[in-house]
């Protein structure tokens, strides 16, 4: 029962990890201010 609840923990904190990074990764990537190094 433990590693069950272990595994579906480490499931959840996953996804929401992925949803987070992917949120953060659409607002860096639209707000409009790129660098100059990467406009090289």
């Amino acid at each position: 029962m433990t590693i069950k609840a272990f595994v579906g923990v480490a499931t959840i904190l996953s996804i929401l990890a992925v949803c987070v990074v992917s949120t953060a990764s659409v607002i860096y990537v639209y707000q409009g201010n790129t660098p100059n190094e990467l406009l090289k």
